[in-house]
Formats: C-alpha cells, structure tokens, sequence
C-alpha cells in the first residue's frame, strides 16, 4: 500500500472494523477521526472516540515502513491526548504493515499495543470468511496475483451491496479497492482492471467515474507518444493526481481551482511527498504554504 490514507477512510466510516481487526468489541457507537494535536504539532492518524465516556479513547498509528521513532511518537501522542481528555481513559495502538517493521523498544511496548494488519487479516478471514475488512485488503496482502485476478470482479460487486453502509460509503469503499488494485498491478491498463473487477456498467457510478476518470488521464499521456516509458510515468503521476485530490475533496471539502492546478501539475516525485503528508495538513492554508513551498 502506498499511503496509510486509504486505512483513514475505511476506519472513518467504519470504525467498528478496527475492533474486528483485534477481535474484541466495539466499545459502544463512536466515531474515528483525524485530529492535530498542537502540543507536538502533529495530526495523529486517527482517534476512536466512544460515545460512552467511561470507555477509553484509542489512538490509532498506521505504520507501512521502518521508523526509529513510531513508539516515542506514539507515547507523546498519548501524553498528548490525555491532557485534552483529562477525564477518559486514553490508549494507543499501532497497526503495523507487518511484524519486521517493529523494533518494539523497551520500556514503551509496556504502554503501546502493536497489531500486524497482515497477520490479522488472515485471523479476520478464518473468523468471519464474509467480513469485508480482508477482501479489500487483498491487494496488499495477498500473495497470488492469479488468485486477486479470480476473486476481484466477486470483491468489488460484494462492496456495492454491504448492509448497512450508505451509497458513498459503498463508493468509496470501492474506489479503495480500485486504487489499491492499479497499486498492485502496475504492469495492466485501466480498462484490464475495470476488466478485471466488473462486466457491468459502471460509468453511472461515483467509483466508476473516477476510475474511468483516471484511466482518461493515462490515456492522454500515453498519447502523447514520446515513448511507452514515459507515457507510463506521467500516467501513474496523473493517477496519484486524481486519488490525492479526492482525499482532499474528503477532509476539506471544496478545493480552489489554484490548488487543483498545483497538484495536477506535481510530478510523480512531488506527488509522493504529497501523499507522506496528507494526513498530516491541519488545513487548506498549510496546503498552500506547502505547495507554494515545493515550487520554490
């Protein structure tokens, strides 16, 4: 997976999921969101906050590659967050990629809880083969293409139709899976993915228009034919364009034309920067500085 961004979105709208992930409980309705703590002017990945207030609040870290300092972070996270919650218990968890990227220091994996997603991912699957959680994680976890090939077009139709999830968030759980698939299959065209995933019509779909947006975007800088190679890197930077942009459309709302002129017009380089921080922009106005920023 190229960016924790996609784990923000699924866990926003189904913060029940990350309590599947450790097979417990979900502490009652609660919401999982994105908050900056200015003490140590960082954005934490995410807060699950249980309604009931005599259940704790969890911190939540998305850790996809090595990091000397996740754990200290982690600990200042907490510190952090308890001096705003007074009053609520306050826990933090890491959910790694997998087990190599954790170097579990001493003294702090007394007071950090480490989860490997892919381990879990399995456990989830043998526990309840119908959970959503692991199918939509499969392009990142598992390790047969010829068995992602098989079961996608079962995936992405089984994601339209989940019980209690409204049209966007069946949308954008879609357009996750998507995007996690073109991640995976670097080597296949955007019409052998939509291929790949469904025989249906999908140009009335919002998933399906930004799918079909991002393939448009590939077929242009192919076209422009100065080569097969660098057709395919300004196709994969117009993609990462396209599904930046949509996380952002996501956290702030409406973008100003200068800045969706800014981010189209980032290379490939400059749009993974991008993607290392987007989850940690406290607002549009930090955008701004930072894209004015990568100009200078």
């Amino acid at each position: 997976m190229e960016t924790d961004a996609h784990l923000y979105e699924i866990f926003r709208d189904h913060p029940e999921w990350i309590a599947d992930l450790m097979n417990e409980p979900f502490p009652e309705p609660g919401t999982f969101r994105s908050i900056t703590i200015k003490k140590v002017e960082r954005r934490l990945d995410g807060l699950l906050i249980p309604t009931n207030r005599r259940k704790p609040l969890r911190i939540i870290e998305f850790q996809f590659f090595p990091s000397a300092d996740i754990y200290l972070r982690a600990v200042e996270q907490r510190i952090a967050v308890q001096r705003l919650y007074p009053d609520r218990e306050v826990e933090v968890i890491i959910i790694f990629a997998n087990r190599r990227l954790d170097t579990r220091p001493a003294p702090w994996t007394s007071v950090v809880r480490a989860v490997y997603l892919d381990e879990e991912m399995i456990i989830l699957a043998q526990r309840d083969s119908n959970h959503p959680l692991p199918k939509l994680l499969a392009p990142v976890f598992e390790k047969s293409d010829a068995v992602l090939e098989a079961t996608a077009a079962k995936v992405y139709e089984s994601l339209g139709r989940l019980p209690k999830t409204s049209a966007t968030q069946r949308d954008t759980l879609r357009l996750i899976y998507s995007s996690l698939l073109f991640s995976r299959f670097k080597h296949k065209t955007t019409q052998e993915i939509t291929a790949m995933i469904t025989s249906l019509d999908i140009t009335k779909t919002r998933a399906g228009k930004e799918l079909i947006a991002i393939g448009e975007a590939r077929g242009k800088a192919k076209g422009k034919a100065e080569g097969k190679a660098e057709g395919k890197a300004e196709g994969k930077a117009e993609g990462k364009a396209c599904t930046l942009l949509h996380i952002l459309r996501k956290r702030f709302g409406k973008l100003s034309k200068t800045i969706v002129s800014q981010i189209e017009h980032l290379d490939y380089l400059q749009l993974e920067q991008l993607e290392d921080r987007v989850l940690d922009l406290p607002n549009l106005q930090q955008l701004s500085l930072w894209l004015r920023q990568l100009q200078q």
